[in-house]
């Protein structure tokens, strides 16, 4: 049902884990089967259609025959909390790597995702720093932080990302000037530039984008290699992309070539295998090494 296959780490795992690895696969693929999942994770199929089924119930994938798939467009979005444990590694190598674009004294822009969300995290020593964010989790994440000023333009709730879209945003945003702009995507490429899926959150990600002097790309290497819905930056607008050394070298120096400086950022493996993850994430210390462009 796919090019990757689970692999045979997840073995004895718990019901949390094998359900999240099955997330961490229908991020990068359509579909998965009973089958394969159960030999992956040494245990039955019956087991699996039990975490199968408690997935689905949680509006978190799709079941089929045999199986289970990736929510389409317009059905429910995978839920924040979880999407912040998918690539979570790979989010926050990428995000001390933004984090360490930003000066004091900045105004910067930040959207919902959760690579926005682990960006926040690493800003808060941060001083006479304003943030700009329509992410409600973004902006709970710098409320107590002293040197940073946070404004959210307001709007309507959407709760699959926990942001504010629509009409409100709008009119506060065409008064504002923002020095640097960090987005996530869902796709990216030469082409359409950074894609996502939700018409909304992709309105909201272009009226940043537009008041900011520079844009920046933020995501894991897993989103090279995919395509969504709607684009919301294309290439030209692009100052830099930040993202993990997983990336594709030769997606990578495509846009090197087109003048887009491209940030590496690796994890410290020690790091990485002292600080097994956690439930909520908050307490791994890792360590991204930055490579630019030339």
């Amino acid at each position: 049902m796919g090019d990757e296959a689970p692999d045979r780490a997840t073995a004895g795992s718990s019901a949390s884990e094998r359900m999240h690895r099955v997330l961490q696969l229908l991020d990068t693929r359509d579909a998965v089967s009973v089958t394969e999942l159960a030999h992956a994770f040494a245990v039955s199929e019956v087991t699996v259609r039990n975490d199968l089924a408690t997935l689905a119930r949680q509006g978190l994938v799709a079941r089929i025959r045999g199986g289970a798939r990736a929510l389409q467009r317009g059905q429910s979005e995978v839920a924040f909390d979880v999407r912040l444990r998918v690539q979570e590694d790979e989010k926050r190598a990428v995000a001390r790597a933004a984090a360490a674009m930003v000066d004091d004294g900045e105004a910067i822009g930040l959207d919902s995702s959760t690579t926005a969300f682990y960006i926040a995290l690493e800003l808060r020593a941060k001083r006479e720093l304003v943030v700009v964010t329509n992410g409600l989790r973004v902006a709970s994440a710098l409320a107590d932080a002293p040197g940073v000023s946070v404004i959210v333009p307001g709007g309507v709730l959407r709760l699959a990302a926990m942001s504010l879209v629509g009409d409100f945003a709008s009119s506060v945003l065409r008064t504002t000037s923002i020095g640097k702009g960090f987005f996530g995507a869902r796709g990216i490429s030469l082409d359409r530039g950074l894609m996502d899926l939700n018409p909304e959150e992709v309105r909201a990600k272009r009226e940043m984008a537009d008041v900011c002097e520079q844009v920046i790309g933020v995501f894991d290497s897993t989103k090279w290699s995919r395509t969504a819905l709607l684009s919301f930056v294309p290439m030209q607008r692009l100052h830099a992309i930040v993202t993990d050394a997983g990336a594709p070298a030769d997606l990578v120096q495509q846009w090197r070539d087109h003048k887009v400086e491209v940030v590496l950022a690796e994890l410290d493996p020690e790091a990485v295998s002292a600080h097994p993850r956690t439930s909520r994430g908050f307490d791994r210390k890792e360590v991204a090494h930055t490579t630019a462009s030339p």
